[in-house]
């Protein structure tokens, strides 16, 4: 029979952050979402109506902005105000 060594415990405090490493360098390891970045911003992918779509570009042709620029003044302002539901 061969003698083993006694396994060695962590020392409280020690960090793991190596054998964390290892671990998530793993090829099946969860990556998280993977985002595309245009400068600070990051590209989504929104699905919406038709009609909806085409009254957004209506007013971004009313207001010379872009479809993507009023999107975000939309939720923007949205965000500030607060959002309202059923006329609440």
């Amino acid at each position: 029979m061969a003698i083993t060594k006694k396994p060695v415990k962590p020392v409280a405090g020690s960090s793991f952050a190596p054998v964390d490493a290892f671990i998530s360098g793993a090829p099946d390891a969860d990556q998280g979402p993977r985002r595309v970045r245009k400068g600070r911003k990051v590209q989504i992918t929104l699905t919406i109506t038709e009609p909806l779509l085409a009254r957004v570009d209506e007013l971004a042709g009313h207001l010379g902005q872009s479809r993507a620029a009023v999107i975000n003044l939309a939720v923007m302002q949205m965000l500030q105000t607060g959002l309202r539901i059923d006329g609440e």
